[in-house]
């Protein structure tokens, strides 16, 4: 078994001596009473028995072992993960898999079965066979030869090692006939090859063998001699030699034995060359059996005896013992004869029987190590027998369901293989007489396999019946070369920086878990039914303890990746081709190609949505920023959306405007529940009608892209900050995703002209970008001042539309190629020092710096080669200097905001923004239990998402501080508390509760406009809104970072937020309060203005506005004057 790093580090933690220490340690460790140990018990109980573990591994231990991701570990998972550890364990034993790679199957022209392939190795490259002295496991060269295959009507076949292009020669076309006849039809019953002479002996069912020269080169083949058999029809024959001894014997359809021994086979021929005649009609001499029987010459032996009264169906000669064995075609009996010295010797023979009515000898082969004959019966039993025991066989191997027909010796490898009717092969150990290996060849289920050929040399198994099947097996340099981390395709490769493992999964379903220390995989399951061949797309759910797999079935299925267990179905069909599978919380988002569906599931299967708008043809890409969820069409649009409520906030397209759009009712999706029965049922739109146009424009576009996005999701939202990514044709593209902001900046991030590209990832501190193309090429870019407005100085700028958009392009770290085709996946450790790329049926590793490391599955390395230590300070080779891995917030230069052009009509942007900063809701409640969150759940899910609601009964105004000039300042690394430079963990609720305050150092001026806070005895009145509880799905309350972003907190003033402002109201009443619709000035009950409001001047109503202003004065338009 492969030694790898994930078993030495834990394995030997849980012996049987130490189990039942841990059992009692779990007992008292349960300090809580929960039945479980969450990560710090877990940590503490297992340090007690192992000090010396490190904390890293136990807290990877214990993930794996908590598959429900609730948190705690108790008894019951712990003896489930070591079970299933156990049996994944020993499927994952590849050094006893002779044959792990797939078949390899060469079609035939004729129709007619193959029934004898032979392989001959070029004298060149011939070794000698060494049998039981070769090493296990030894590499050896790979010998190349030729493989001969002949079918019953008789069409030879010479094949390179590779099978590419056969040399056919029709041999019924070689033998002469009578002048005005027709040609006769052959029947080949089989076929040897005499290496020594170069001659191919057929046997036919015209009782005569031919044997034909038979070189490396086809077109000199031709007819040597033929040997006359007169009273029977040869079946089966055998030739063995050592280099000078040659033993040549057949078996007929009466149960005769003739054997035929030259001693000097190099010198003398395999027959006495005075016993040859000439025949009048053929072209080449010929001898009979009956005048070689008669030869009494001492370099010569010839001997023919009855066996049995039986057809002889198989003969195998043992030089170990000296003797044949030969089985007949009713499979009752087999015979061990030994080999004669003389002419005069009487055979001796041990005859071998079936039991009663039972049928045990169809095939037999013999291992010179162990000294057994191993039979293969039709009741679809192999039996060990001892040689001189013929009574009872000492052991039965079951495994096979069908009668077994094939048995082939690999002394080299230490191995037997056998074949049965159902066209199942077992590898069994030569000693220890177990099954090490069993496949099914399903590409060859349209006949019976007629012949078998095990190159011992090569360790090759070829199997025919009208077509061709090959298996390359282990132990060569060739196979070594040949070796790839999947047998199909990539699909997709993740990589999980806790458990150090990078898990893969190609098309026909294979996942596989490899150790990134070793290059060796430690986990290997199928998630798809057998004859599956197609994408497969794979994600980690929200807490990187599941594997989420969707195929073409449309099935979404959770996975515990360390020991292969299937967890769960979700009880919903989704598309059949994925692109995207986005995890929010609990909440798993599908989206699938030509669907413009996608599906928002809940991961326990009990609160399943779907989401559609008419501005995504399909979804070509999805990511998610908290709990906003950003798609991306074919057509270019990309729509986002609040992942809770399913609302929409923004879409864009970068063909058609670089301005971020804000979303309102017309531009709404729609949404709808799907039941158990998986049809879509109560169907609402959020807007007032459907858009049925294919584009933004309203013109049917050809789709020409398929965007894939990427969301930057520890940037700080903000008009001059970058937090979504975009590719297309070979370009990306930054945007702000957020109210009035739009595309900052794009560059070519391909080299080679239509290229494409086709992955996109981050670092975990998001500075560095990585990208794989069409090509097979990857780049690494600096991107930690990409994407800031007020760091962009210098040019190029495009001017679209009156938008400026920055052309100056990251820095290039590197970049190389890594696959001869497209990249599928490129990812990196959290350092970014080793990279991850999966293309073509291969995972590959590398340096940071395009140094390559191995491929996963081939090549092997020590974890000492690898370092990963998470050093998040480590400044990485090569890089500039302003490349560094630490993690810190960009300091932004003051940049002086373009003043907006004069007009007539007053100008609320000041007044608009600092609205913009106030407007924070106060710190979350205390948690609710969760009887009261089911109940505000249930109730919330018949209110309509439509609907503005608050988080609290008060509204809290802080202060607005407003620097004069109307700049902004640049905010220092690890400064929170202030609009543009809040960090982006800072969510809605646990925002402070002024954003406004004065930052520290800085002192206000004059010119600083202060809201005073309202009181809080202001009561709300009836028509005023409700407080909106904390959402919750599932019984659990999103009460996390995810329950707000800070998107929603830049843009109060749209439709459906979680705020609105009465800004028609409070700007003619010049007081600044949230009052409800319709209701004038000073009526709100309870309310206490005081002299130090600040009264603004009321619109006129004669005054004109303008595009850009709405009618109602309640919103702002998204786009900048």
């Amino acid at each position: 078994m492969d030694t790898r790093s994930e078993l030495t580090k834990t394995d030997n933690m849980f012996t049987a001596e130490n189990l039942q220490e841990i059992v009692r340690l779990f007992r008292e460790a349960d300090a809580d009473g929960g039945g479980g140990l969450d990560i710090e018990e877990f940590c503490e109980t297992m340090k007690e028995l192992f000090p010396t573990m490190d904390e890293e591994d136990l807290i990877a231990l214990h993930m794996k072992i908590d598959t429900n991701g609730d948190g705690g570990v108790d008894l019951g998972e712990l003896t489930d993960y070591l079970v299933n550890k156990n049996k994944a364990s020993q499927s994952m034993d590849f050094k006893n898999q002779s044959f792990p790679k797939p078949i390899k199957m060469i079609s035939v022209d004729h129709h007619k079965a193959i029934v004898r392939l032979i392989h001959r190795p070029f004298e060149n490259d011939m070794e000698p066979d060494r049998g039981s002295e070769v090493l296990l496991g030894q590499t050896s060269a790979y010998q190349k030869g030729q493989y001969l295959s002949i079918s019953s009507n008789g069409i030879l076949n010479f094949w390179p090692d590779s099978f590419d292009t056969p040399y056919p020669v029709q041999l019924y076309k070689k033998e002469n006939t009578l002048p005005f006849s027709h040609s006769k039809k052959m029947h080949v019953n089989d076929m040897v090859y005499i290496k020594e002479l170069k001659h191919l002996g057929i046997s036919t069912s015209d009782r005569e063998l031919i044997f034909y020269r038979c070189n490396e080169f086809p077109t000199l083949f031709s007819t040597s001699h033929s040997l006359i058999v007169e009273d029977n029809i040869v079946n089966t024959m055998n030739y063995w030699s050592n280099g000078t001894k040659a033993v040549f014997s057949f078996g007929d359809v009466k149960g005769f034995l003739s054997v035929f021994i030259s001693y000097n086979i190099h010198e003398n021929g395999l027959f006495f060359k005075d016993a040859y005649e000439k025949i009048t009609l053929q072209d080449y001499p010929t001898v009979y059996v009956s005048t070689l029987l008669r030869n009494t010459s001492k370099d010569f032996l010839c001997v023919k005896v009855n066996i049995f009264h039986d057809i002889c169906s198989q003969i195998q000669y043992f030089p170990s013992l000296s003797s044949f064995a030969i089985c007949g075609s009713s499979s009752k009996t087999m015979v061990l004869a030994s080999l004669p010295k003389t002419s005069k010797t009487k055979l001796s023979t041990k005859v071998f029987e079936s039991r009663g009515h039972m049928e045990f000898f169809t095939c037999v082969e013999y291992s010179t190590s162990s000294g057994y004959l191993v039979t293969g019966g039709t009741d679809a039993l192999l039996r060990v027998w001892f040689p001189h025991k013929t009574l009872s066989c000492i052991q039965e191997l079951k495994g096979h369901v069908k009668p077994i027909t094939h048995i082939m010796l690999n002394p080299k490898e230490k191995v037997f293989v056998s074949l049965s009717q159902d066209h199942h092969v077992r590898v069994w150990s030569e000693d220890a007489m177990i099954c090490l290996q069993s496949f099914k060849i399903k590409e060859m289920m349209q006949s019976p396999i007629s012949s078998v050929c095990y190159n011992t040399h090569n360790n090759e198994l070829i199997l025919a019946n009208t077509d061709i099947g090959k298996y390359l097996g282990r132990g060569t340099d060739v196979f070594k070369e040949a070796l790839t981390s999947h047998d199909k395709n990539l699909c997709c490769a993740l990589y999980h920086n806790i458990f150090k493992q990078v898990i893969s999964v190609c098309q026909n379903g294979v996942v596989t878990v490899w150790d990134i220390l070793t290059g060796t995989a430690v986990m290997q399951f199928k998630v798809t039914p057998d004859q599956h061949v197609g994408h497969i797309a794979i994600s980690f759910d929200g807490l990187k303890r599941r594997l989420i797999t969707i195929s073409q079935d449309g099935k979404v299925k959770l996975w515990n990746f360390n020991n292969g267990t299937e967890l769960a179905i979700l009880p919903v069909i989704v598309q059949r081709e994925v692109t995207g599978i986005v995890c929010v919380d609990d909440r798993v988002f599908v989206s699938g190609r030509n669907s413009k569906i996608i599906y928002d599931l809940d991961i326990h299967g009990y609160d399943n949505r779907f989401l559609k708008h008419d501005y995504l043809d399909d979804i070509s890409s999805m990511d998610a920023h908290e709990n906003t969820l950003a798609t991306a069409s074919s057509n270019g649009n990309i729509v986002i959306w609040e992942a809770d409520t399913g609302e929409v906030l923004y879409w864009l397209n970068g063909s058609k405007s670089p301005r971020t759009n804000m979303a309102d009712k017309k531009t709404q999706g729609q949404t709808g529940i799907l039941l158990g029965d998986k049809s879509r049922k109560h169907v609402r739109g959020t807007g007032n009608s459907p858009l049925h146009s294919k584009s933004l424009n309203g013109n049917e576009t050809a789709v020409n892209n398929t965007p894939l996005i990427k969301c930057l999701k520890t940037r700080e939202v903000s008009v001059d900050t970058a937090t979504l990514l975009t590719s297309s044709d070979g370009n990306i593209y930054a945007w702000s995703v957020i109210s009035k902001g739009g595309l900052i900046g794009k560059f070519r991030a391909v080299k080679d002209e239509g290229a494409v590209i086709t992955t996109m990832s981050t670092d975990p501190n998001e500075q560095i970008l990585l990208t794989g193309d069409t090509t097979g090429k990857i780049y690494q870019w600096d991107i930690q001042a990409f994407g800031f407005k007020k760091l962009v100085n210098n040019g190029p700028f495009e001017d679209i539309n009156g938008w400026r958009v920055s052309l100056c392009p990251p820095p290039l770290l590197r970049s190389w190629q890594s696959h001869s085709t497209g990249v599928v996946s490129v990812q990196c450790n959290p350092t970014c020092e080793k990279l991850i790329t999966a293309g073509n049926c291969n995972v590959c590793l590398w340096e940071n710096t395009g140094t390559y490391i191995g491929l996963f599955g081939k090549d092997q390395w020590g974890a000492s080669q690898i370092s990963l230590e998470e050093n998040a300070d480590q400044e990485e080779t090569g890089r500039p200097d302003t490349a560094k891995t630490s993690n810190f917030q960009l300091a932004c230069p003051e940049s002086p905001t373009p003043s907006p052009p004069e007009s007539p009509i007053p100008s609320f942007k000041d007044l608009y923004n600092r609205i913009d900063e106030v407007l924070r809701p106060k710190k979350p409640r205390a948690k609710l239990t969760d009887d009261q969150m089911n109940c505000l759940y249930r109730r919330m899910m018949k209110i309509k998402p439509g609907l503005d609601l608050i988080k609290s009964k008060n509204l809290v105004f802080s202060e607005v501080h407003q620097e004069s000039k109307n700049t902004s300042t640049s905010c220092p690394p690890n400064t929170t508390a202030t609009t543009g430079c809040t960090n982006d963990t800072n969510t809605l609720a646990n925002m402070p509760q002024s954003d406004g305050a004065v930052k520290q150092g800085t002192e206000p001026t004059s010119k600083q406009v202060h809201f005073p806070p309202i009181s809080e005895t202001v009561q709300l009145t009836e028509s005023q809104f409700k407080p909106h509880p904390p959402l919750i799905r599932s019984g659990t309350a999103l009460n996390q970072s995810s329950s707000r972003t800070a998107y929603l907190d830049q843009t109060m003033h749209k439709y459906g937020r979680v705020l609105k402002t009465q800004q028609r109201d409070t700007l003619k009443g010049s007081v600044l309060a949230p009052v409800p619709p319709n209701t004038l000035p000073g009526c709100l009950e309870g309310s206490m203005q005081t002299p130090e409001h600040v009264h603004l001047k009321s619109i006129l109503d004669k005054v004109q506005r303008t595009h850009h202003q709405t009618k109602t004065g309640q919103r702002f338009s998204s786009e900048t004057p």
